[in-house]
């Protein structure tokens, strides 16, 4: 996949999945952007639970899946594709709605769990590229920055600094933000020197 197409996808994940929230959650008397769960919009006997599971977690995973694999591909990383691919397939399954009248029932765990071991692939994506010294020093301290913000919204519900749903808002504009900014330099072509860079000390590495 080429720079731009690969920058284009992620934005595009990151456009739909805002819209999704923006306009079904407008259509959604009950949903609270301040106080609710995003999977609120998408749980067991919501309104229009089907269509948001399809654009706002089928669809936008889908174009993370190939975000992803697109991205490890460009930065001659095989292993970082794979992680960041399976975050997106994590996303798309967290389709499955939760029903959180039982949340201990199988869909819903379900559901949490796919979400979790898809973070937990997208921060392992991000350790890798920050401890990649092939890549270019604004990738890895760019991923490194990341997982610690990430690290720090984690931190700061376990100690009750905020509640669940602040963190479930600070995590998903942490994993879009990068994607996103990530994609608009993709699509500017301000990495196309680095992604040379970082494939010729690729191939020197393997070399030695």
């Amino acid at each position: 996949m080429k720079e731009k197409t690969v920058g284009l996808t992620g934005l595009l994940s990151v456009v739909i999945l805002i819209l999704s929230l923006l306009v079904f959650g407008v259509l959604n008397n009950q949903f609270s952007f301040l106080n609710d769960f995003i999977s609120m919009l998408g749980a067991k006997g919501q309104p229009n639970s089907v269509l948001f599971n399809f654009f706002g977690f089928v669809i936008v995973g889908f174009l993370l899946f190939l975000f992803g694999w697109g991205y490890g591909q460009l930065q001659n990383d095989r292993l970082l594709a794979i992680l960041l691919s399976i975050f997106g397939l994590g996303f798309a399954v967290t389709a499955i709605p939760i029903d959180f009248d039982q949340e201990t029932s199988p869909v819903s765990k379900a559901h949490i769990v796919s979400i979790c071991i898809g973070l937990a692939f997208w921060f392992f994506g991000l350790s890798r590229m920050g401890s990649n010294p092939n890549l270019p020093q604004k990738i890895r301290k760019r991923a490194n920055l990341t997982a610690g913000v990430l690290a720090t919204a984690m931190i700061g519900f376990t100690l009750g600094f905020w509640s669940m749903p602040i963190t479930h808002r600070l995590i998903f504009g942490i994993v879009f933000g990068w994607t996103g900014w990530t994609s608009i330099e993709l699509v500017l072509n301000k990495n196309k020197s680095s992604h040379a860079q970082a494939k010729i000390q690729g191939g020197n590495a393997s070399l030695k």
